[in-house]
């Protein structure tokens, strides 16, 4: 048995007796069961483990290659960095596989690529994800153990899925440079991020006000609108909540009656909220509703507080909306925030920052809010003031982290003035400085930024950016630290050395939102804010590739701060791609039982394994007891044999096989299997040539001099590839990348070339074979150059076998320039190849879908192309394994067949021997086959018709559904055609 191990840039190969000896001193060795360079031997069947062993150590100094301070020519990229919450998904495996291919590309065209790693701290995310393994472990929560035991806690979780994501991106080929790895609250990203904040606030850009912000109440903070998850619901729906025995209904409109100060008269009010009804300040109608006209000055009687409150006119109300009349509650509410301080009316809190009432009246006085709710519609019944009651359609904010009910709460929050910032991103695009593709996505860039408010970045978090800002008797000053907070405060005030050192002095304990800190990686990445070499060569970015979803939260605000702390663009092309969904379009959910894990896809999973991590997720509180049972039954249903091994380089192709820019990206889990079984195509293709060029001592690639048709028709469709692979990866349009090799490896290289390779091999002459070698190795040798960004351990494991190599790494060569190639391109013979090959895919399906053997039949052609048929004759017969007979086109011979037609210029009959009986039979087998198949078709469309009818019925099965009987039909129309063919050249009575 030989080893081999890779270190550094050599790879060396020695025998098993040393394996001891080279593991002692920590090299990573793996066995191989094939030959040494030349006289290499593949296995005879693809093994993604075996050929994907030496995955985490697979050219690990690649990043340097081009790392010339002489090149000029450079490409920078940032990974977005995954939260440290858990493992990467398969959105995670697909930013890293599209960001891969082109770097690849880049590195393998001579550039100077610099591609950089890096993690997020995800302050709420990580927060809630490290309590609830605490309080499923330990039944502790943070305010048991303290916030310094606490973050402990989360520096050891940090610790511990930094490297499972650092060795699942390695598990995916990727070539990072991780020598520039970066943690967004390592020492020299937080510098970066007190500095940016030093400089906002003594810009006056970051300001300290108080404003309605969303509040969970269960974690204690203020959270972003990304944070939010909207659940719309068509009526009555009860919801549970986190740290409530009993679920809160909601979907009721309520309508209550506010009587006239003084008065009988009343105005009814239509509200969800009734628990609010203790904070409002003001009835509110439209000024054009004619129920509402001369009501001017009217005072309304607080049914709790024992008040008046005013009723005010307003365009923005909506009439339709309940009664037309809306309570305002400012404290509580977006719209009724914005509404008051156009009026100038009162904000009255009336909800703590727990959830609780908060209010003078003794009776709601520290109720849960949503037991408040109860409580008040039961006094307002018996204080005669409520009307009505229905089910109605509405959109409930909740907390993705707790799933708790967003509360809006007025709080005294940090916030930075966006709106010149705001207004240059927005110019960038329009003035083109920027690009961002696909263009679909400029409106909501425009409409974002255009209406942009202030940003609040502060966050009542443990783990995160504590705010680099210090509160003193006399006002707020920012600074790195405590010392450079009282020099800086000193020097403006004028104080005394004896004054500063009794400077009673505070920082603020809030921390920044966690995109604040993941907005400035474009440049702090590369030392900023010092003036780095790295700084002055790699930024802007040459693109930033990332989900769509994140448009407006993370590249927004890249540009924005960008533009203000470097006084340049972050980067000039923005590429978006879609969300990873299901092959039916279904957004990936744990709920669902859809969720994939990258790794289960690379090294297969049974369904046991499966099941057992949706139960792990309900045991650390990642899913809930109730969603389990479903998400079971759905995983069950999705993958009863569990999922087949596929390995990495399949999951890439799947991942990028569709066009990236699209919305949504549907994942089958079935293509991987479907690509290793490509993988495995390019596998069996490598070792035919390797085995003739073995055989025939043929080991150069110099340009070769084709011999025949065939060879000039091969080296064209390479020259077509190669100029669409590039055309495509310089366009990041990787899914026509992804189909071209497919065509051309797969149906022209392996099912056209190949096979007319073969008899030339037992029967062609020496110098025939040579050049036949010789075009085969020319062509494996660029399809695997070709691969390598897309396949990059098969690639790698073949090119290395390739003879004459030397076991050079593929990564480390040229990739195919369209330049050398496209002299090969000839339309000419393309077009005949095209033609040729329509018909050999007719008699092969003309034979194949009658089941009928060349001893049973003969095919005769007739075509008005006879001179080209003639021209490819042996090439037909071998491809179609058909001893072919041709008819010129004037000849006027009657044939006696079952006919298929190609395009407008060839008929291909196929004549049974055994005459008129043989037709009979087969006329008959035909018939029943049809009957048996239209009537499956008939029951489908009957399952189809009652699945939309009845809502119960899954989308996925439906679309199963009409993808069968879709190709039923086509079956029983291709049928029904050679029947047609057989009556009427009248072989059969009716």
């Amino acid at each position: 048995m030989m080893f081999i191990i890779k270190s550094n840039m050599n790879i060396t190969l020695f025998h098993s007796k040393h394996l001891k000896k080279y593991k002692r001193i920590g090299c990573y060795c793996y066995s191989i069961d094939f030959k040494h360079g030349e006289n290499q031997i593949l296995p005879k069947k693809y093994e993604p483990k075996i050929v994907e062993k030496s995955k985490n150590t697979v050219l690990p100094n690649i990043n340097s290659l081009n790392n010339n301070t002489d090149n000029r020519k450079t490409f920078s990229i940032i990974l977005p960095p995954p939260n440290i919450t858990g493992s990467l998904h398969l959105g995670h495996a697909l930013t890293a596989t599209i960001q891969d291919i082109i770097v690849r590309w880049y590195r393998m065209s001579g550039v100077d690529v610099v591609w950089v790693p890096g993690t997020d701290h995800a302050g709420i995310a990580t927060q809630v994800v490290v309590e609830k393994k605490l309080f499923a472990e330990k039944n502790v929560n943070r305010q048991n153990i303290g916030k310094k035991a606490f973050n402990q806690e989360v520096i050891k979780w940090k610790e511990s899925k930094i490297s499972i994501i650092r060795n699942q991106l390695k598990n995916l080929g990727v070539t990072l440079d991780w020598n520039r790895e970066t943690f967004t609250m390592d020492e020299k990203q937080t510098r970066a991020v007190n500095e940016a904040i030093i400089r906002l606030f003594d810009s006056k850009l970051l300001y300290r006000k108080y404003s309605l912000v969303n509040w969970c109440c269960s974690l204690q903070s203020t959270v972003s609108d990304i944070e939010i998850d909207h659940k719309e619901i068509s009526g009555r729906t009860y919801i549970s909540l986190p740290g409530n025995n009993k679920p809160a209904e909601f979907g009721i409109l309520t309508d209550i009656a506010y009587k006239f100060h003084n008065s009988d008269q009343e105005i009814i009010v239509s509200t969800t909220r009734p628990e609010t009804l203790l904070g409002d300040v003001a009835v509110a109608v439209n000024p054009d509703d004619v129920r509402y006209k001369g009501l001017n000055n009217v005072k309304l009687w607080h049914p709790f507080r024992k008040c008046t409150i005013p009723l005010i006119y307003d365009h923005s109300v909506d009439k339709h909306f309940g009664t037309g009349a809306v309570k305002l509650t400012p404290a509580h509410d977006v719209f009724d925030f914005e509404l008051a301080a156009k009026h100038d009316l009162p904000i009255i809190n009336v909800i703590d920052e727990s959830g609780n009432i908060n209010c003078e009246y003794d009776e709601f006085n520290g109720l849960p809010r949503y037991e408040a709710r109860t409580a008040i519609i039961q006094k307002l019944k018996e204080m005669n003031l409520l009307r009505d009651s229905k089910e109605h359609k509405m959109s409930i904010p909740i907390c993705s982290r707790t799933g708790d009910i967003i509360e809006h709460l007025p709080k005294l929050q940090w916030f930075i003035n966006c709106k010149e910032m705001a207004q240059k991103a927005s110019e960038s695009l329009r003035n083109g400085k920027l690009i961002i593709e696909p263009t679909h996505y400029h409106n909501q860039w425009f409409l974002w930024l255009d209406n942009s408010k202030d940003w609040c970045v502060s966050r009542q978090l443990w783990w995160g950016h504590r705010l680099p800002l210090f509160e003193t008797k006399y006002g707020w000053i920012s600074a790195h630290n405590t010392d450079e907070a009282i020099k800086k405060i000193g020097a403006k005030i004028k104080l005394s050395e004896k004054e500063m050192a009794t400077l009673d002095i505070r920082q603020e304990e809030d921390v920044l939102d966690t995109w604040f800190s993941s907005a400035l990686l474009p440049f702090s990445s590369f030392g900023w804010p010092d003036e780095t070499e790295d700084l002055k060569k790699y930024y802007p970015l040459s693109v930033m590739e990332t989900g769509h979803d994140i448009l407006t939260f993370w590249i927004a605000r890249m540009v924005m701060l960008g533009t203000f702390l470097t006084g340049s663009l972050p980067f000039k092309n923005v590429i978006l791609h879609g969300m990873i969904c299901d092959n039916h379009g279904r957004k990936m959910s744990k709920s669902l039982g859809n969720v994939v894990d990258p790794e289960d896809i690379i090294n297969g999973i049974s369904l046991d394994d499966l099941q057992n991590k949706v139960k792990a997720n309900a045991k650390l509180g990642t899913i809930s007891y109730d969603e389990l049972e479903k998400a079971l039954v759905r995983q069950k249903k999705l993958f009863p044999d569990g999922i087949k091994e596929s390995g990495t380089d399949a999951l890439r192709l799947t991942l990028v096989s569709q066009n990236i820019k699209n919305q949504v990206i549907h994942f089958d889990v079935n293509e991987c299997y479907q690509n290793r079984m490509f993988c495995n195509k390019i596998w069996q293709a490598t070792r035919f040539v390797l085995m003739w060029a073995k055989e025939k001592k043929v080991h150069d690639y110099i340009s070769p001099t084709p011999s025949n048709m065939i060879q000039f028709w091969i080296l064209s469709r390479l020259g077509d590839c190669v100029h669409n692979i590039n055309n495509s990866f310089q366009n990041y349009d990787i899914y026509i990348a992804t189909t071209k090799l497919r065509q051309f490896f797969y149906y022209e290289f392996c099912d056209v070339f190949l096979e007319t390779c073969k008899p030339i091999f037992e029967h062609g002459t020496d110098e025939e074979i040579q050049t036949t070698c010789k075009v085969l190795l020319y062509v494996l040798d660029t399809s695997l150059r070709l691969m390598n960004p897309l396949m990059p351990f098969l690639s790698e494991t073949l090119y290395c076998a390739l003879p004459g190599k030397n076991n050079t790494p593929v990564a480390y060569t040229k990739f195919p320039e369209p330049i050398e190639y496209t002299r090969w391109l000839n339309e000419q013979i393309d077009a005949d190849m095209r033609t040729v090959r329509d018909i050999v895919t007719a008699i092969r399906r003309i034979r194949s879908i009658n089941n009928f053997s060349k001893d049973q039949s003969e095919i005769i052609l007739h075509s008005k192309c006879h001179k080209l048929l003639h021209k490819y004759e042996d090439i037909i017969q071998h491809l179609s394994g058909s001893n072919l007979c041709f008819v010129e086109e004037n000849s006027n011979l009657k044939l006696n067949s079952i006919s298929d037609i190609v395009g407008d210029h060839t008929e291909i009959h196929l004549l049974l021997k055994g005459g008129s009986l043989e037709y009979k039979k087969y006329y008959s087998i035909l018939n029943s086959r049809r009957q048996r198949l239209q009537k499956q078709v008939m029951k489908m469309e009957k399952s189809l018709s009652l699945s939309k009818t009845f809502k119960n019925s899954s989308d996925d099965s439906r679309v199963a559904r009409a993808d069968k009987m879709h190709s039923l039909m086509e079956e029983i129309n291709r049928i029904s055609m050679y029947m047609k063919t057989i009556k009427d050249k009248e072989l059969v009575a009716d």
